[in-house]
């Protein structure tokens, strides 16, 4: 067909003609003498001897709302406030909501994430003792070796919740896969709270007990805790970092240690 009316286009040959010629051919299945004209008109195009096959401009809603400006803006809103809601942007941006969430996570890479829980925030001279003791433990090693290893027990003492106030949601973020997680510091500890205290050595745990609800971990505390164990055959080469609790530092469960 399109060999035939590029043929009858160059021959200026009567569409009307060229429509009876076809009813001949295929009967009932043949197209309108209305479709000939319309294909005869889109074949000649602006120059009769060039044949046009590609898509002319139209009328119609243009495609804007993934274009780089508005990608542009919406990286801006997120690196600017991490907690933005699309909502937010949506009415900021002036796109639809489905446009924004296809910008921020197909486009752009973003992706939400909840804050991870940690103790507290250090300060840096807290950081700077915990580099000291591990640079301690580092000299030591390596100049006993395994004997060092074997002669270490160390703890650490934790609040255990019953439950959590917040919600984790509340702090979600938009990051990329690449990025690290974002790090959220308790301000205040939930109720219903007991004090959780575990020892171990190389081998694994070899002491763990709660405490009663209201107590705290003392000098007293760390006495029932060492005659209960028994210490004789443990040595603490290093006092173990803590960034809070100076306990261990005592007079007392020094007295203590220095008696085993």
């Amino acid at each position: 067909m399109t060999t035939s009316n590029d043929l009858l286009i160059k021959q200026r040959s009567v569409c009307c003609k060229h429509s009876c010629k076809n009813e001949d051919s295929y009967g009932e299945m043949c197209i309108s003498d209305c479709a000939v004209r319309k294909w005869v008109r889109i074949f000649k195009g602006e120059d009769p001897r060039e044949t046009i096959l590609c898509d002319r401009k139209r009328s119609g809603r243009p495609l804007f709302a993934s274009d780089t400006a508005h990608r542009e803006r919406v990286d801006c809103m997120i690196r600017a406030n991490r907690r933005v809601k699309q909502k937010e942007i949506d009415n900021a941006v002036g796109i639809s909501k489905e446009r924004v969430h296809h910008i921020v996570t197909t486009i752009l890479g973003y992706r939400k994430v909840s804050a991870r829980w940690v103790p507290r925030q250090l300060t840096v001279e807290m950081k700077m003792q915990r580099k000291d003791m591990c640079t301690q433990l580092l000299e030591r090693y390596n100049a006993e070796r395994e004997a060092f290893l074997q002669r270490i027990l160390t703890g650490e003492e934790s609040w255990v919740h019953h439950y959590d106030p917040e919600c984790k949601a509340q702090s979600m973020e938009y990051r990329h896969k690449a990025s690290p997680s974002p790090r959220k510091f308790k301000v205040v500890a939930s109720a219903r709270k007991v004090l959780f205290t575990v020892l171990w050595d190389m081998e694994g745990v070899v002491h763990m007990e709660f405490l009663e609800q209201g107590q705290t971990v003392n000098s007293e505390r760390y006495n029932s805790t060492l005659r209960a164990l028994k210490l004789n055959s443990y040595v603490f080469g290093v006092i173990r970092p803590q960034s809070c609790n100076t306990t261990m530092r005592a007079r007392t469960p020094v007295a203590k240690l220095r008696t085993h």
